[in-house]
């Protein structure tokens, strides 16, 4: 059943495109295409595919931050056998390629991007996470340790510098350790109200090449936040500003310090 709060936002959302031309799609989005230094893959090539909600509509936002859908998207963690594995050298770059959902009952199709509809279309942060497979990564369902590799903000201190962009992108630290990883990439809709903020979570499979020999930390387990945390519930002053603000600027998500190499 819809909440209240759901459904408030769907209405204006469909007023929106109805005026503005555009094909019916939600604002909602997952992130099922990676890039490896600029190279695109396919649609969960190297990211786990993720399942339904109760409604029946994939990539629609979970708003449990305790619940196993917070780790890789919904049924993510159990679906590494489905997925391949991406080769990438400590100190390149990984992006996650954000393609918009929609009202219709069913998985997502798979499609070329297209920028009138696609990308990160609500205001908020973005994270990326890594941890190692103790075995197997295909049967790692990442109850292990997870260290954050960075956090896309509000640079200026004004505008979440996310918004409306294709996709994210990290770096992975130039001395992280050789072996197989889960990345996990989660972006917020950021919301000054407790328990509005929205999740938009995916996995991906790589390993990591090169001969570093760094101590990723500190560590979390996942699922892991609580709603209350600043990072999550935004402050009312951070609340879209009419002009740029320190406290916005230094934002800082939530979960450990960023393990930088």
């Amino acid at each position: 059943m819809y909440s209240l709060r759901r459904i408030t936002s769907q209405a204006t959302l469909v007023s929106g495109i109805l005026l503005s031309g555009l094909p019916l799609a939600n604002g909602h989005y997952g992130f099922p295409v990676v890039l490896i230094n600029g190279v695109v893959s396919k649609w969960w090539e190297f990211i786990r595919p993720t399942s339904l909600n109760e409604e029946g509509r994939q990539w629609y936002p979970d708003y449990s931050w305790t619940s196993e859908p917070m780790v890789c998207g919904i049924n993510g963690t159990k679906t590494g056998h489905q997925t391949g594995t991406a080769k990438i050298e400590a100190g390149g770059v990984i992006g996650f390629r954000a393609f918009t959902a929609n009202y219709r009952e069913g998985f997502v199709p798979e499609r070329e991007f297209d920028p009138k509809i696609d990308g990160v279309h609500h205001q908020g942060p973005g994270q990326a996470y890594m941890s190692k497979a103790p075995g197997a990564i295909e049967d790692y369902e990442g109850d292990g340790d997870w260290f954050k590799i960075g956090t896309s903000g509000a640079s200026d201190g004004m505008h979440w510098d996310s918004d409306q962009q294709p996709e994210m992108n990290f770096t992975i630290p130039k001395t992280t350790p050789p072996g197989k990883y889960l990345v996990r990439v989660e972006h917020f809709n950021i919301s000054p109200q407790l328990g509005w903020t929205q999740l938009f979570v995916n996995c991906a499979q790589v390993e990591v090449t090169g001969s570093g020999e760094g101590t990723p930390g500190p560590t979390v387990k996942l699922p892991g936040y609580d709603m209350s945390d600043p990072g999550i519930w935004l402050p009312q002053a951070m609340w879209v500003p009419s002009k740029p603000i320190e406290l916005l600027k230094k934002y800082k998500g939530p979960g450990p310090e960023i393990w930088t190499g």
